[in-house]
């Protein structure tokens, strides 16, 4: 039964995976892949901090993009720049898969909090691999890849 679960959400996220890389130009599809690793990221750090302060913890507060007193709507745009060739040759040989080796048919005898942890990680794992593969289907389309970033007329631009 394990097996089929298993089965049931490799196939779900193909299907997925395939949906957007249908629907969505390569720019739309690398920015959502960003926004969906951002928050992903930016929910883990606030359940830390939340764990920390019920375990009673001196924890710095989790840092909100406040706005200005004053301004207006941010206006964004979307930066583009080329990614680097050694990147790309790093994604290709060396893919995005911290569990590798890592049985999952072995997680029914993990405690349930390690499942939940192995179940967040493994999602964001995920989502930085379907980000590479949608750069490194672009190198493969194009000869080279480009990365998006949405910036607001206040960020700096390194």
């Amino acid at each position: 039964m394990a097996g089929n679960d298993l089965e049931l959400r490799r196939s779900a996220r193909l299907i997925r995976i395939k949906e957007l890389s249908a629907c969505a130009s390569e720019p739309d599809l690398i920015l959502m892949l960003k926004r969906e690793i951002n928050a992903h990221v930016h929910h883990r750090r606030e359940e830390r901090a939340l764990e920390d302060r019920v375990a009673g913890k001196k924890v710095r507060p989790v840092e909100e993009e406040a706005e200005p007193a004053g301004t207006g709507k941010k206006r964004k745009k979307v930066v583009k720049r080329k990614v680097p060739q050694g990147l790309i040759d790093t994604m290709i040989l060396n893919p995005h898969n911290p569990w590798n080796g890592y049985r999952e048919e072995e997680l029914g005898k993990c405690p349930k909090k390690f499942r939940e942890f192995y179940a967040k990680e493994k999602a964001l794992a995920d989502k930085v691999l379907e980000y590479e593969h949608a750069l490194i289907k672009q190198f493969r389309t194009k000869g080279y890849a480009e990365d998006y970033t949405e910036v607001t007329d206040n960020d700096d631009e390194n």
